[in-house]
């Protein structure tokens, strides 16, 4: 039997499909694996619209958010999101990196540095779903914050930012790139 390889990392802009022309065993059985990653993405998104976490698309406008008495999310899951494919937990199956800016409602800008990081990881058979991993790993920062922009075998990567007390709000000066360590939870600031 030919084994598939999952070493690579694929980086999409929200996929909808792949199309591929007369495709191999191994990319048939690819394929299923992405739209199953993105079906869990697309539970934990409707789990977070039930919860109120998040604001469907018809709810998150600055008419509804800012009528007296509203008491729903104020922030909504963008359609554009970055999606980073590779074995991130090193158990030779593809798992997701899902990342994202959360649309605010109201249409200020107090979210602009904000990320949504959603991880949904192989298990056995099926995925399971961790949307709180980078943030624990973000609340043992002294300053700053971080940006995740892709992901490779095994590790995360993206750029740390803070302001300096002279920075305007729209740029801070402080970034440096770091990787983290999956299993590890290491985050290492690499060389420019």
């Amino acid at each position: 039997m030919h084994k598939c390889s999952n070493k690579t990392t694929l980086t999409f802009v929200f996929i909808i499909g792949l199309v591929l022309s007369s495709p191999t065993f191994c990319q048939i059985k690819q394929q299923d694996r992405y739209v199953q990653l993105l079906q869990k993405f697309r539970q934990w998104k409707e789990q977070q619209f039930q919860k109120g976490t998040f604001a469907r698309d018809k709810s998150c406008n600055p008419d509804t958010v800012t009528k007296e008495g509203y008491k729903g999310a104020e922030m909504g899951i963008p359609k554009d999101i970055n999606v980073f494919f590779t074995d991130v937990n090193l158990d030779n199956k593809l798992d997701a990196i899902i990342v994202f800016y959360p649309a605010q409602c109201d249409g200020g800008n107090a979210l602009m540095n904000t990320q949504i990081t959603v991880i949904v990881l192989s298990k056995g058979i099926d995925y399971s779903v961790d949307d709180t991993y980078i943030d624990k790993i973000e609340t043992e920062l002294k300053k700053g914050w971080i940006i995740i922009e892709g992901a490779l075998y095994g590790s995360i990567y993206g750029k740390y930012y803070e302001y300096k007390k002279s920075d305007g709000r729209c740029c801070p000066s402080i970034s440096k790139p770091f990787s983290i360590d999956y299993k590890t939870k290491k985050l290492t600031f690499n060389k420019e």
